[in-house]
């Protein structure tokens, strides 16, 4: 669903949830973030399903990046990364071909979709 939703051109703003969200109060000042951009939240490498990565073992977390600093010896600092349980964003059937002709050549990620729109939007990381 997430990919398809990018076609709902009807819309000028859209709110992403997955189905395991719970909202307990009102959210419509998401659509008044600035337009242009896909806005989500900072996935935690704290949280056990990164385990096996070289950030989870050393505590690393994006959110709190000056907590644990990254060794050099590890290498580059890994691209931010979010979580796309939730995010905004302005539908666009050119976006939604991009992400389509780009998903065809990408080899499958650890993290599926949530990796994938990582790499597709990490210019507009923040």
């Amino acid at each position: 669903m997430r990919l398809s939703s990018f076609r709902f051109v009807e819309y000028h703003k859209m709110i992403y949830l997955d189905g395991d969200i719970q909202v307990y109060d009102n959210i419509d000042h998401l659509f008044d973030l600035p337009d242009g951009y896909f806005h989500a939240v900072m996935d935690c490498f704290c949280e056990k399903t990164w385990s096996h990565t070289p950030q989870y073992k050393i505590g690393y977390c994006q959110q709190c990046p000056d907590k644990v600093h990254w060794p050099t010896e590890l290498g580059p600092r890994p691209a931010l990364y979010f979580n796309a349980g939730m995010f905004v964003y302005e539908p666009s059937l050119s976006v939604y071909d991009d992400l389509l002709t780009t998903l065809k050549i990408t080899p499958p990620t650890a993290f599926a979709e949530q990796s994938f729109f990582g790499e597709a939007f990490f210019e507009n990381v923040v």
